[in-house]
């Protein structure tokens, strides 16, 4: 498998450097998936940025080309020391983001966010045009093995996230969320999930603030009270909580606004990765501060069970994805066979038009298309076979053969 898969996670790296990466991410992507990519071996290209990661995961056939190629663009463009941004070839690498699709690589094992982070990051290469067959297919794949992991293993199914490991800890402390006012920074997509975590909490009312200005369009769906650039100051005294996910980069809460708050405590649980709210806040006497490192440190481990279960369903996957792209190495001769004969097909189809108008055109072109899509179906399955035989030089001499063409070689 020509994958390859370069980058680090909280394991790895620390959170502050994965900040720096994460405010990066455009533009790492535009210097390692643009127009110099395949100069450098790469044929498709898909980024995966969160609060827990930074990878990259290519089609390349140089490997070594390609990771060097990759690790430089990221130190060039975010300016940190390449040490912990790891490569990992082929298959390790498949498995890898089989693992990291399912929830078995995030910080709280099952969290339910990250497939849907998966998702968005194979949707935003296609967008771009950045993606290659073998990328799509690998993503894809993921998304599949991570339903399979949901369904067999019950992994994920109790809704766990970086919110719900935050509130466990609050609610270990004692702190009774039950008609609770709340403040949510931010408005994206983990804002969502905020929401809706508290919402079955019990709280008494949400309010959302965005220092972008989409609170309110946010407040309409979601059934939250937005607050105002002018109006945050009064609702900070009001409030039993702050939620910070926004995912800026800098601060949207200063140290100076919290101090005013007249509370005996006030939690703070601070998603984000550039840190929403001022770190030195937690000098303040009245203040109990709850961020990633602290939710990653109080995560439950998951059932040992569970877990071998979860890595049989990958590990079962991973072969499948291999034997299922090795048997499709033929595809693309397919593909140009296919081409040729649709080319020859719309000739005489057109050559009729000509001749006997558009009804009789039409008719000749829907008895040739069941007829071709006929004729195409035993060398398919045989294109199959002899790429699972690794027969593919042989198969190729037989279409050339057969129909006097000559193919361009498609070894993956």
């Amino acid at each position: 498998m020509n994958v390859l898969l370069v980058g680090a996670s909280y394991r790895e790296i620390p959170l502050t450097t994965l900040e720096v990466l994460e405010s990066k991410a455009d533009a790492i992507r535009s210097a390692i998936c643009g127009e110099e990519s395949l100069a450098h071996g790469i044929e498709g290209c898909v980024v995966v940025s969160t609060c827990n990661r930074f990878e990259v995961y290519v089609e390349s056939d140089d490997h070594e080309l390609s990771a060097q190629y990759i690790r430089n663009s990221i130190t060039a463009v975010a300016g940190i020391d390449a040490t912990g941004i790891a490569i990992v070839p082929a298959s390790d690498a498949v498995t890898h983001l089989f693992r990291v699709s399912a929830g078995l690589e995030s910080m709280i094992v099952g969290e339910v966010e990250i497939a849907g982070q998966i998702k968005r990051s194979l949707s935003q290469a296609q967008l771009l045009g950045q993606t290659s067959r073998i990328t799509e297919a690998l993503f894809q794949r993921a998304a599949e093995v991570s339903k399979k992991v949901a369904t067999e293993t019950g992994l994920g199914t109790a809704g766990r996230s970086l919110i719900t490991g935050g509130l466990d800890i609050l609610k270990k402390r004692n702190f009774d969320l039950a008609h609770k006012k709340v403040l949510v920074i931010g408005t994206g997509a983990y804002a969502r999930v905020v929401t809706s975590a508290l919402e079955r909490e019990g709280v008494g009312e949400i309010f959302t603030y965005s220092s972008s200005g989409r609170a309110e369009i946010f407040a309409e769906s979601h059934n939250t009270t937005p607050i105002s650039t002018d109006g945050l100051e009064a609702a900070l005294q009001k409030i039993d909580l702050i939620v910070a996910c926004s995912g800026t980069h800098g601060a949207v809460i200063t140290t100076e606004q919290i101090a005013a708050v007249k509370k005996e405590v006030l939690p703070i649980i601070d998603l984000s990765l550039a840190r929403d709210v001022e770190k030195s806040v937690e000098s303040l006497p009245h203040i109990m501060v709850i961020d990633l490192e602290e939710i990653y440190r109080c995560a439950p481990a998951e059932h040992h069970e569970t877990i071998a279960t979860a890595q049989g369903i990958i590990e079962e996957s991973v072969e499948e994805f291999a034997a299922d792209l090795k048997a499709r190495r033929n595809d693309p001769l397919i593909r140009q066979l296919r081409e040729h004969v649709e080319s020859i097909v719309q000739e005489e189809v057109d050559r009729v038009r000509r001749k006997s108008g558009e009804e009789v055109a039409s008719q000749v072109e829907r008895s040739l298309q069941l007829v071709t899509k006929n004729i195409f179906h035993k060398p398919t399955i045989a294109a199959r076979e002899s790429a699972v035989k690794d027969q593919t030089d042989a198969y190729q001499e037989a279409i050339q053969t057969l129909f006097g063409l000559t193919l361009e070689s498609t070894d993956e």
